[in-house]
């Protein structure tokens, strides 16, 4: 599919599960907030909502990829970092977990007007979690309550194109023999529980020019190599500039961790952001393999990739 050439893209993290002022910046590059010279403080949780900002032909066009894990960190963090929720054009969310759609009806309801969404239509399927603790959820992102609330629905399964700019992979296609969902998840269909495949999880994808391709994943179930090797395969662009997201990773094992750095750097990005539900060790060991490529995600951190 054909992927508009873009000027710059900017990924703002308005909600992670980190918030570290001591994390370094690259100026030019990746920013970290400077907590002094905010209206008021930061809040992480463990969910995940990003301001997604593409220029293009001298506009400017505002994505909300995610909601976080409730209105609370989403609005508060909204606030400290000076965005309106009426600056956003179109919300995209990355999958049906609760951690990621919990501010969204919140979100909707604060707009003075209608706001196109996207969705993966298995999205609104009822999930579930088996722990060592036990069962929890199932939790259900009801489409009537989006609708009330004023969402323009854009359900897809395959790919989709955002305001035209940015791609929605649809379902992701499975190339690694490592990269398999965990034993833990589940849905419901038709009242039946079966394991989650995470078929409703896709990326976000774009491209800009002479830098390659942006790729903005929420928890990666699917697995972060198949997500960006699926993006590649459809967009037919090789290069990649970023690659930012919730990697899940520490939760499969250290086999995982090391398949997944192996294929990480046959892609060779020029840049890594990871963090929500990485897991720390994941997390040392991606920065230990990448020491000059590699940043942790925080709240607050601006990521800008401009054209050449």
């Amino acid at each position: 599919m054909q992927l508009p050439a873009l000027q710059s893209v900017t990924v703002e993290i308005l909600v992670d599960n980190f918030f570290d002022v001591f994390e370094p910046s690259r100026p030019g590059i990746v920013e970290r907030v400077v907590p002094g010279r905010l209206k008021q403080p930061l809040l992480a949780a463990h969910g995940l909502a990003y301001l997604i900002t593409l220029h293009r032909n001298g506009q400017s066009s505002r994505i909300l990829m995610d909601a976080a894990n409730s209105p609370l960190p989403l609005f508060n963090n909204l606030k400290a970092l000076e965005h309106q929720v009426d600056e956003i054009d179109a919300v995209v969310l990355s999958h049906g977990h609760p951690d990621h759609y919990g501010g969204l009806v919140s979100f909707l309801g604060q707009r003075t007007a209608g706001l196109p969404v996207y969705i993966h239509q298995e999205s609104f399927h009822p999930k579930l979690l088996i722990t060592p603790r036990g069962r929890i959820g199932p939790w259900t992102l009801p489409r009537q309550d989006l609708l009330n609330a004023g969402a323009l629905l854009h359900e897809n399964s395959g790919p989709e194109l955002v305001l035209n700019q940015a791609l929605l992979t649809g379902t992701v296609e499975a190339s690694t023999p490592y990269e398999t969902p965990l034993p833990g998840p589940k849905r419901i269909i038709e009242g039946k529980e079966e394991h989650d495949h995470f078929s409703d999880e896709q990326a976000l994808v774009m491209n800009v020019e002479g830098r390659g391709l942006v790729v903005v994943g929420g928890c990666s179930h699917p697995g972060i190599v198949n997500m960006v090797t699926y993006a590649q395969k459809i967009t037919g662009v090789r290069q990649v500039a970023a690659i930012i997201g919730g990697f899940h990773l520490t939760a499969g094992g250290d086999d995982l961790i090391r398949n997944t750095i192996a294929g990480l750097k046959e892609i060779n990005p020029e840049l890594i952001v990871a963090g929500h539900c990485t897991g720390f060790r994941a997390l040392t060991k991606l920065a230990a393999a990448f020491p000059d490529n590699f940043m942790v995600s925080c709240v607050g951190t601006r990521v800008m990739i401009v054209g050449g």
